[in-house]
């Protein structure tokens, strides 16, 4: 029986096929305020970030460096490579201007209140368990009104641990007051959610809404959440 499912958030309950865009409009208002190019500017940022992702990711995302400081250092990385006056301001007014953008695009799938609605009809326990800062990922979950569906919520930036290991999903199902075989989880990432939750004893769903190649061994594969809620029987 299925008594407790816990959900992964961004790309299962939040949309996050908006980053694309959002990034794209970020550079060029960066580049208009500079005078540079939006193009040059976007391709400069994403490989900032990917070098910053390597130096800290793992730090940021167990709570240990602050998201504004991520964020402006990214920025500080790219528009260092223009001509740009007071880089420490421009780094900070270009992140704050991501986070404008960003935070306005944050949406859920259309599926995911009704879905959370019908696990409480039927008396299952929910949590979340999401990889990210506490300060990222609860302004998130506010914007998008989700806090009050959750009996747990486990970020990894506040538990220390992030996805897939085990510790986090014990957390999870401690908080809902479940066992682990009474549990399922379910999330867009293979190794972090698929990987995790299997390791850690639970129902592993892969939610696939793009038709990626499968890569794990999940115990189901839905398209979207709806496809959850015929395996809770």
């Amino acid at each position: 029986m299925i008594r407790g499912v816990c959900f992964d958030l961004d790309g299962t309950l939040l949309r996050d096929d908006h980053m694309d865009d959002v990034l794209v409009r970020v550079a060029a208002g960066v580049a208009e305020r500079h005078g540079l190019t939006a193009a040059d500017v976007d391709a400069v940022h994403r490989r900032a970030w990917t070098e910053q992702w390597d130096e800290i990711g793992d730090e940021w995302m167990v709570g240990r460096v602050p998201t504004d400081v991520v964020m402006a250092g990214v920025w500080r990385r790219a528009l260092s490579q223009f001509d740009v006056d007071d880089l420490d301001d421009a780094a900070k007014d270009a992140a704050q201007l991501q986070w404008r953008i960003e935070t306005a695009a944050w949406t859920l799938y259309p599926e995911a209140v009704d879905v959370l609605a019908e696990c409480r009809r039927r008396g299952i326990r929910t949590s979340i368990i999401t990889n990210g800062p506490s300060d990222l990922q609860r302004a998130k979950l506010d914007a998008v009104e989700l806090t009050p569906h959750f009996d747990a919520i486990l970020v990894s930036g506040e538990v220390g641990a992030q996805k897939p290991d085990p510790a986090i999903f014990a957390a999870a199902v401690s908080g809902m007051g479940v066992a682990g075989d009474e549990a399922i989880h379910i999330g867009d990432n293979q190794h972090a959610d698929v990987g995790g939750a299997r390791a850690s004893g639970l129902t592993a769903v892969w939610i696939d809404r793009r038709g990626a190649d499968l890569e794990s061994e999940p115990h189901h594969i839905v398209t979207d959440l709806r496809g959850l809620v015929e395996l809770l029987g």
